[in-house]
């Protein structure tokens, strides 16, 4: 009898750490598994930002293209036209003047008065966005033909920080 004891006793100690084993190969494929779920839901996140952020950059766009139409229709003789003397206009409350600085640009910003020599406006304005913390930005150039017509394009951004990496651009031109 002693011997056949001997015999599954051993028969046991052959297999130790088996049960160790399957743990933790189980617990690798769970890790894998989580950390795996953690990147799709980060890169959601992250594409539905862009996403919000595109939607501010449009928004700005537009901003810039309405404050365009009205100072260039609003009154007799447009803000824009090559024989104003550059008077400031408002934009989204604020006042924009000519000599102001535009972010990522080496051109000064100019309201009219350019005379036929340079018939483009260009303006700059930020917008606040109520919620958002980061205020979205738009570049407006107004282009005053000689056939009388009028060519707007406005670029709008989420961010005015041109450093930054997520900036996203979109832009909207009437002519």
């Amino acid at each position: 009898m002693k011997k056949k004891y001997e015999i599954r006793n051993t028969k046991y100690e052959n297999k130790k750490g088996i049960t160790l084993f399957i743990a933790v190969v189980i617990m690798g494929i769970l890790l894998l598994i989580s950390f795996a779920v953690i990147n799709i839901t980060l890169k959601a996140t992250l594409f539905a930002s862009s996403g919000r952020d595109s939607q501010y950059a449009f928004f700005a766009a537009d901003a810039g293209i309405e404050c365009a139409i009205y100072w260039d229709s609003a009154f007799d003789i447009s803000k824009f036209a090559t024989s104003t003397s550059g008077s400031p206009i408002n934009c989204a409350g604020k006042t924009i003047s000519n000599g102001g600085a535009i972010p990522g640009n080496s051109n000064p910003i100019l309201i009219g008065g350019g005379g036929s020599a340079n018939p483009t406006s260009t303006f700059y304005f930020t917008l606040d966005q109520g919620e958002n913390s980061v205020a979205s930005c738009a570049i407006v150039t107004v282009t005053k033909n000689t056939d009388g017509s009028t060519y707007i394009k406005s670029r709008g951004y989420n961010t005015c920080d041109t450093s930054n990496p997520r900036r996203i651009e979109r832009g909207i031109e009437i002519d």
